[in-house]
């Protein structure tokens, strides 16, 4: 049996031995974005969340080459600060708008630049500042450095696009509470409609110039001495872009050794959803860094052009991880089944289930959500939602409406809200984000829709050796898929859930694929690339 194992007294030590001195840097993470204004004008926004702790940040400059990292900037303007900083509203609300030098908390600020970029097949936007604080992940801190890449001409033709990139629904930097599995949200929103793949990278310094990482804590404990039990943990030498995270561990054996497996650390390349278990925390001054951790997301827009999908832009988050101790307070928990209601029909559902919904109509989802700790209030909230057509009503008790309305012009396929439960313990709030998934398909003809298959979301695509999917109705479901020419190169049935993965043997070449269910009401495209 895996059992959790937690070693409080063990890592304070090594955190002491790893502890680093204060800094006076003060930007957590956040984002840069663009979007279209038309004449190949484009405006580009920067999103930055600030360290309470640190100094007020200085002004930005915004740098596009088309050439790569080694080449001159081929246009620079400076950024504009947008309205008045914003604090967050993780603490109690007896101490809301808490932002000083003695607590850990964060500052979000706007700003926004105004620039013509001509078609080329790749630009890259980028703005960094001397100001990366202290964490435990990252050796000698320096620039913070945000980027998002344009493709507005197809590599080897003269077809030029117009692009936006996608804009996230939740705020990069988190708090996480000690020894406790904490979900958190990276999803995006894309008006263009494009596919997106997230990946975890390692954050950067510079154009090309990514940061070192630290050394990854690790001692052999003792357990007991009677009976004599040890513990063996995991041969990670150093923090990496994978594991950006000290985190408790699963062990398997008996004693007198006990054997740790599985970093509590799980990454979603289809929605960017990081779940995590933190496993140490030091009572030390918030501006030491050691309770502190950077790693980043990037999100890969693809676009089907003639026939083929074609990478369009790119976009990094800054990410932050702040882990602190919560004391009894427990997480929040969403319930994994919501209700479904669509005019007078009602259904209940599982919560990572996918729900169609016609672009013009309306879909609403009764979600509900509990909390562990008597006596404590629970709230749903959308804060920091990037998807139009959304509403959140409360209704108490921990219970919520969200209602989906996509405009009738909504490109079909997958969109994603994010919704947090949150309690109102005090000085941090609990909370728990978890992803509800709508697939939109265009209006039309009742007779008409009735023809037409429900098209699902993969991911990775495009892929190399395996690619998953979900259905949007559950149980055990025949798939054919079929080349681009219509040949039948694979069976496959889904799992009980709905879910489908996908391997297709090595000797498959490369191309487009179609997935299908028998009956023909959902379907997949997958694109096989060729590996390296």
């Amino acid at each position: 049996m895996r059992k959790r194992l937690q070693f409080s007294w063990l890592l304070v030590l090594l955190g002491l031995f790893f502890a680093k001195p204060a800094a006076a840097s003060h930007m957590q993470g956040g984002d840069l974005t663009y979007a279209s204004l038309g004449n190949n004008r484009y405006l580009v926004t920067l999103h930055i969340y600030r360290d309470c702790s640190g100094i007020l940040p200085s002004s930005f400059d915004l740098v596009c080459r088309s050439g790569g990292c080694g080449t001159p900037a081929t246009v620079t303007t400076p950024f504009v600060q947008v309205g008045a900083p914003v604090v967050s509203t993780q603490y109690c609300a007896t101490l809301t708008g808490l932002c000083n030098a003695t607590v850990t908390n964060t500052e979000a600020y706007t700003y926004t630049a105004t620039v013509t970029l001509p078609p080329a097949a790749q630009w890259v936007l980028s703005t960094a500042q001397n100001a990366r604080p202290s964490t435990t992940n990252i050796t000698n801190p320096g620039d913070l450095y945000f980027e998002a890449t344009l493709n507005n001409l197809i590599a080897g033709t003269t077809t030029s696009i117009v692009n936006n990139s996608p804009t996230a629904s939740v705020q990069p930097a988190f708090f996480v509470p000690v020894h406790q599995l904490t979900s958190l949200s990276n999803n995006a929103f894309d008006v263009d409609g494009d596919s997106l793949v997230y990946s975890l990278e390692t954050p950067l310094q510079g154009c090309g110039m990514p940061v070192s990482f630290a050394s990854y804590p690790s001692a052999t404990g003792v357990i007991s001495t009677n009976p004599a039990c040890t513990f063996q943990p995991l041969p990670i030498s150093a923090y990496s872009a994978a594991l950006p995270i000290f985190v408790d561990t699963d062990t398997v054996g008996t004693c007198p050794v006990k054997t740790g497996i599985n970093p509590r650390f799980f990454f979603d390349a289809r929605t960017g959803n990081v779940t995590l278990q933190p496993g140490r925390y030091l009572n030390t001054p918030s501006a030491n860094g050691d309770n502190k951790y950077a790693a980043s997301i990037k999100i890969s827009e693809y676009r089907r052009i003639n026939g083929r999908y074609v990478l369009v832009g790119t976009m990094r988050r800054e990410l932050y991880f702040m882990v602190y101790d919560c004391g009894n307070n427990l997480m929040p928990v969403v319930s994994p089944q919501v209700t479904v209601q669509t005019g007078t029909r009602s259904t209940v559902q599982a919560l990572g289930q996918a729900i169609p919904v016609v672009a013009g109509e309306s879909v609403s989802v009764l979600i509900n959500a509990s909390d562990r700790n008597a006596g404590q209030a629970l709230a749903l909230t959308l804060a920091y939602n990037a998807v139009p057509g959304t509403t959140l009503q409360n209704l108490g008790n921990g219970q919520a409406r969200l209602t989906f309305t996509p405009a009738l012009g909504t490109v079909p396929g997958s969109y994603r809200v994010a919704v947090t439960a949150e309690d109102n313990s005090c000085p941090i709030k609990g909370m728990d984000t978890k992803l509800v998934t709508f697939n939109v398909v265009a209006s039309g003809p009742l007779a008409a829709r009735a023809k037409t298959a429900l098209v699902i979301d993969a991911y990775p695509n495009p892929f190399t050796e395996a690619v998953q999917f979900q259905l949007s109705t559950p149980g055990v479901q025949v798939l054919t898929i079929s080349d681009n020419l219509g040949r039948a190169v694979a069976t496959v049935r889904s799992q009980p859930d709905g879910s489908v993965r996908w391997q297709p043997a090595a000797t498959l070449p490369a191309g487009l694929y179609l997935a299908r269910t028998i009956d023909g009401s959902q379907s997949v495209r997958l694109l096989r690339n060729a590996a390296n």
